[in-house]
């Protein structure tokens, strides 16, 4: 059945490129310098393409995520249900907007009508985007005085109910702008657990049970209840040749009710147990103060430096019973402080050459108390510094390569056990651009992952009657290299794309194990060191566009191979497509998206994961001010059974069903209203329409 999928999708887009190819284009093609223009909508350099939304796009977009996906960019992955945009390599991005660092939601609280092109861009040289992999650079109209408010909320029915709402201000004056935001989420679900089937092969239940014993889990009810609001503001000063701005934020997210229980089965009956419960209430405030700063100075040299400041306060309690039996009850108090800085000095020789010095630091100190059925006392300290040079090279328009390379230092501390480690991080780059429309790319990456704090807090817990759970301080960092090949292909302004191929290698990647206890008589799921793990993937992205551009379709098969040695030895192949389409008449547009089953691995975590087919239909409308869209999912789904998880391992066998409300029928309704006021400046050069820190608690 996906073969046919994949067959289709290929068969319908090599129709669709020859019938774009036959269309008569009345935009006429030039070639200015280092740009080859294809179109006034979309163009391509050797580290850059660029696209320019359609007045219809941009209104219809309730935030930045959404123009993307309305784009259908084929470099991007868009979530716009969940909000996540990555690289069509796995990889993440960096927001700017007009070259200043932007985060998620200064793009959900954007104008988009003010927005003329969508920038993509590998590894640029410019030293406004801070040395940064991947971007995506909005270009917006500018105001001279003046600004806008926006009001948007999201409103989700039938699975649950989910309110997200959103009021911000945007307002300019001359060389300053000043943003205010104000937000607030509440969910209010009765559907999230977990059904678990597990298998555990102890030796200490040998007489009375050779084969094993089984415990059988049925979610039967819950309730979660869970609200956040947040509140920052930012001064932004932007001059010829200075950047530099404050933010101030804060937020809380508590989660008044988050109670679960149902039946539970032991094989033989070695305990009185039929029932089980969790409650796990949680509050965290989060402080936070964020500095950016960027000077261009004479001689081609230019200085960015980045400050950040963040304080969480975490109270959670946790408490699991089986019928009679407490498993747990403890309340973990949490406190957390957190920076990271970043200085860059580079310099250009000859618009050929590029060199910048940097040097990143973060830290990390978490301390904990548990009290309750455990007293314990967890501190951790993390420090990361890394100094590093990159390289660039561009001779011609056709050609471009850059060479990074950092020297990290690594500390960590965690239950008087202390790792302190020195290492490479090495990052290349080659983009080639053959001829007009075509560019051909290559990426190699090595690096160190570090553990978290929650992985190397040595505090034991139990999680039931036969398993316990704990950190491992004696952890230890892991060496990863990847690479990847890419090739975009534009041979029209109908047509875009963009095949990928990649390698990741991860040696001696950590993952949680599951040991007998001392006794024999449990299980301990302890994160080791245990192994390696390749991942082999490719993708195909299709953008095709139709009838003057009132029709986007984009289609992506990926096909992933998955090996593991050592410890979790197994290999996997899995195959999987995603379809969209979207069709605009006038203010109005509908659309659709397919997402096929896939079986995969969340990279080196050794637990098969299957996920269900996603589908849904999407409508809209939206003018000068307003934009209203709705989202039906999965119409047809009326169970509660998300994404299949199993593991089999010498000691333990687990297999489980979530039960959640992200694959049941859900409505997602998007209202956003936008006023504008003050005075905009068009550019002259732009086109003109012609219509907090992680936890580390266990």
């Amino acid at each position: 059945m996906t073969k046919n999928i994949i067959l289709l999708i290929l068969l319908t887009f090599v129709t669709v490129s020859i019938y774009a190819q036959e269309l008569v284009d009345t935009l006429k093609s030039h070639e200015l310098n280092e740009v080859v223009i294809q179109a006034d909508r979309m163009y391509i350099t050797v580290n850059k393409v660029s696209y320019s939304p359609t007045k219809q796009q941009r209104n219809a977009s309730a935030n930045g995520t959404m123009l993307l996906q309305q784009l259908a960019i084929p470099q991007l992955t868009v979530d716009a249900l969940a909000g996540t945009v990555k690289m069509n390599t796995g990889e993440s991005v960096a927001f700017f907007i007009d070259g200043v660092p932007a985060t998620e939601s200064d793009v959900a609280d954007m104008n988009t009508r003010d927005v003329l092109r969508v920038e993509i861009l590998d590894y640029p040289t410019d030293p406004k985007f801070r040395n940064s992999a991947h971007v995506v650079n909005y270009i917006m109209q500018k105001y001279e005085y003046g600004g806008y408010t926006k009001l948007n909320t999201t409103e989700m029915f039938l699975s649950c109910f989910s309110s997200y709402n959103t009021l911000n201000s945007k307002m300019v004056y001359k060389k300053m702008t000043f943003d205010a935001r104000a937000y607030y989420q509440y969910t209010n679900s009765s559907h999230n657990g977990t059904n678990k089937i597990e298998l555990f092969r102890l030796l200490g239940y040998e007489d009375v049970a050779p084969d094993g014993i089984s415990r059988t889990s049925i979610w039967d009810k819950s309730n979660y209840v869970f609200n956040r609001p947040s509140a920052s503001f930012r001064a932004l000063y932007q001059g010829s040749n200075t950047q530099f701005s404050s933010t101030l934020n804060w937020s809380y997210q508590g989660n008044r009710a988050d109670k679960r229980s149902g039946t539970l089965q032991y094989t033989p009956n070695l305990f009185d147990a039929d029932s089980w419960m969790t409650n796990s209430p949680s509050r965290k405030n989060n402080v936070s103060w964020a500095n950016e700063f960027f000077q261009e100075l004479p001689n081609d040299w230019a200085l960015s430096a980045s400050f950040q400041l963040s304080f969480d306060h975490i109270n959670q309690t946790q408490e699991m019973t089986e019928s009679d039996f407490t498993i747990r009850n403890l309340i973990a108090k949490e406190n957390t402080w957190a920076t990271e800085s970043e200085i860059d000095i580079s310099k250009s020789f000859n618009d050929k050459h590029d060199v910048s010095v940097e040097c990143t630091t973060d830290t990390y100190e978490s301390s904990i108390d548990y009290i309750g059925s455990t007293l314990n006392k967890n501190n951790t300290s993390q420090l990361l510094i890394a100094p590093g040079v990159t390289y660039t090279f561009s001779p011609s328009h056709k050609l471009y390569s850059r060479l990074g390379m950092s020297a990290t230092y690594y500390r960590s501390k965690t239950s008087n056990v202390e790792e302190s480690k020195f290492y490479p991080t090495v990052n290349f780059n080659i983009n080639w651009m053959p001829a007009s429309g075509h560019r051909l790319g290559a990426f190699f990456n090595y690096s160190i992952d570090t553990p978290s704090g929650s992985q190397t807090n040595a505090v034991l817990l139990q999680t039931d009657l036969l398993k316990w759970s704990q950190g491992n301080p004696d952890l230890r960092s892991y060496h990863t290299m990847s690479t990847q090949l890419s090739y975009t292909w534009i041979p029209s302004q109908y047509i875009n794309i963009s095949p990928v191929a990649a390698w990741v290698y991860k040696h001696n990647f950590y993952a949680d194990t599951y040991s007998l206890t001392e006794d024999g008589k449990g299980i301990l799921v302890k994160p080791e060191n245990c192994g390696n793990y390749h991942n082999i993937w490719g993708t195909i992205n299709f953008s095709a566009y139709a009838f003057n551009r009132k029709l986007v379709m984009q289609a992506r098969p990926t096909v992933s191979y998955h090996k593991f040695t050592d410890v979790f030895e197994q290999s996997y192949t899995s195959l999987f497509a995603t379809l969209n389409a979207t069709y605009y008449c006038g203010q109005f547009y509908v659309g659709a998206t397919y997402s096929t089953p896939k079986t995969f691995f969340n990279q080196a975590d050794p637990i098969k994961r299957k996920s269900r087919a996603q589908y849904w239909l999407m409508a809209g409308w939206g003018n000068a001010s307003w934009s209203v869209t709705a989202f039906v999912i999965n119409p047809f789904r009326s169970h509660w059974k998300g994404n299949a998880m199993m593991i089999d391992t010498p000691n333990y066998k687990m297999n489980t069903a979530i039960i959640d409300v992200n694959d049941h029928r859900r409505v997602n309704l998007t209202l956003a209203y936008t006023f504008g006021y003050g005075k905009k400046v068009q550019r002259g050069d732009d086109l003109q329409d012609t219509s907090g820190s992680a936890s580390s608690i266990r």
